[in-house]
């Protein structure tokens, strides 16, 4: 939003900051700038934090300050005439003590191309971490699938061959008086037990890769 203000030989340009509060500039092109560089960082970027938004606001402020002071510098003049040596020397002394903060902001809030790219860097490298982590657990899932699919095999081996080894008199001792028995046992123990390793897997660690990779 611009609004300009006149009072008596004065005038004054107002701008808003993203945490809503107004700013009086003192020249058009003050303005003009920090309205671009306001709407060129939040088109860019995205911030989702309160206070990334606040340290965006001083940001453009201090930007919008170099601004003016290099614009004094550049006419030898400021708004109501022209620079004294001292004048001159303060505003060159301003913006060596701004700059470092304007980089402080823009690296803090990952605005520079140097943080891009090591914020970009950093996310590849957490992502191959997070790839390597879910490899791991599904080769630990095999290899327990891989035992319990041993076990219940052996202990199937064993039914069937007591089953065939024994008399009748000697199955029903057993509990496997026929075959029909020894399909319920696969059916009903021996296909869960299996199955309780896969559903572990999905609960407990599956489910932290669930749609990140």
């Amino acid at each position: 939003m611009t609004v300009q203000i006149t009072t008596g030989n004065t005038a004054t340009f107002k701008v808003v900051t993203l945490a809503g509060q107004t700013l009086e500039l003192q020249d058009v092109s003050e303005q003009k700038f920090y309205k671009d560089a306001q709407k060129k960082y939040i088109t860019e970027n995205k911030f989702d934090v309160a206070s990334d938004l606040r340290s965006l606001d001083r940001l453009v402020f201090m930007e919008t300050l170099m601004h003016r002071w290099q614009m004094h510098l550049a006419s030898g003049r400021d708004y109501e005439g022209f620079l004294a040596p001292s004048q001159e020397e303060q505003v060159r002394k301003n913006i060596k003590e701004t700059a470092p903060l304007i980089s402080t902001l823009q690296n803090d809030l990952g605005l520079t191309k140097s943080q891009r790219e090591k914020d970009q860097f950093e996310s590849v490298g957490a992502y191959i971490i997070k790839l390597q982590q879910a490899a791991k657990a599904h080769g630990i899932r095999r290899e327990k699938q891989l035992t319990t699919a041993l076990d219940l095999i052996n202990q199937l081996f064993s039914l069937v061959g007591s089953y065939r080894r024994s008399t009748p008199n000697e199955r029903g001792k057993l509990d496997i008086e026929d075959a029909e028995q020894v399909l319920d046992w696969i059916e009903n123990y021996m296909r869960p037990e299996y199955d309780k390793v896969d559903e572990y897997f999905r609960t407990h660690e599956q489910k932290m890769w669930v749609g990140t990779l």
